[in-house]
C-alpha cells in the first residue's frame, strides 16, 4: 500500500478518533468503579447545605454575638488524643449548658465516621478524652454546638502526622493552613 498518495491523513485522523473514543470509554469505566462519596461539611449533605446555607450563616452570626467558641484540644492521633472546646459568653463567663455533637470523619470516606457524645465538662471546657482514630492521615472534626436556641458549627481539619489543627468552613473555603493565613488554632 502506498501511503504517499494522500491516504495517510485519513488513516491518522481515524486512528486519533478511535483512540479518543477508547480513552473516553476507559475513563467512564474507571469512574463507574469508584463510588460517589459526598462530603459532610457542617454535618449535612451537599444539597441540604446548599439549600440552607443562608440560615446556617445567620445562625453562626447570632451565636457569635452571644458566645465565643474556641478549640483548645490536640490534633487527632492513633494512640489517643484529647479533643476539647471552650465556650464562654461575651462577658467571659464559662458556659456549661451547651450541647455538643461531634463527628470525626475522613474526608471523602464517610464510612469511617466516629460519633462522640457526652463530653466531660469543667468550667466551660468540654473534653472528649482518649479519642483514637483507626487510620493514619487527614481527619475532619465536625462539631455542632448549641446553647439554648443558638447553634453554630465548627469544622476542623487535623492530620495524624502533624500537631496543628486548622479550621475551615464557609468563611474559610480552602482546607489547609492558608485558609487561616498560615496560623493554627
Amino acid at each position: 500500500m502506498n501511503l504517499s498518495s494522500g491516504k495517510q491523513w485519513p488513516i491518522g485522523v481515524s486512528a486519533a478518533i478511535i483512540f479518543i473514543v477508547i480513552a473516553c470509554a476507559a475513563t467512564i469505566y474507571v469512574a463507574l468503579l469508584q463510588p460517589v462519596q459526598e462530603d459532610a461539611d457542617l454535618m449535612r449533605d451537599y444539597h441540604s447545605l446548599d439549600a440552607n446555607v443562608n440560615e446556617l450563616i445567620a445562625a453562626k452570626i447570632a451565636f457569635d454575638k452571644k458566645y465565643r467558641l474556641s478549640y483548645i484540644g490536640d490534633g487527632v492521633s492513633q494512640v489517643g488524643s484529647r479533643l476539647a472546646y471552650r465556650i464562654e459568653d461575651n462577658e467571659g463567663r464559662a458556659v456549661n449548658s451547651a450541647d455538643i455533637k461531634l463527628i470525626i470523619t475522613r474526608p471523602i470516606r464517610l464510612n469511617d465516621n466516629m460519633d462522640l457524645a457526652a463530653p466531660r465538662i469543667e468550667e466551660g471546657n468540654y473534653y472528649f478524652d482518649d479519642v483514637k482514630v483507626p487510620h493514619a492521615g487527614r481527619w475532619n472534626i465536625l462539631a455542632r454546638v448549641c446553647v439554648e436556641q443558638e447553634c453554630r458549627h465548627m469544622n476542623l481539619q487535623s492530620d495524624t502526622m502533624q500537631e496543628n489543627v486548622f479550621e475551615y468552613g464557609l468563611d474559610k473555603p480552602m482546607r489547609n493552613a492558608k485558609a487561616n493565613a498560615g496560623r493554627s488554632l
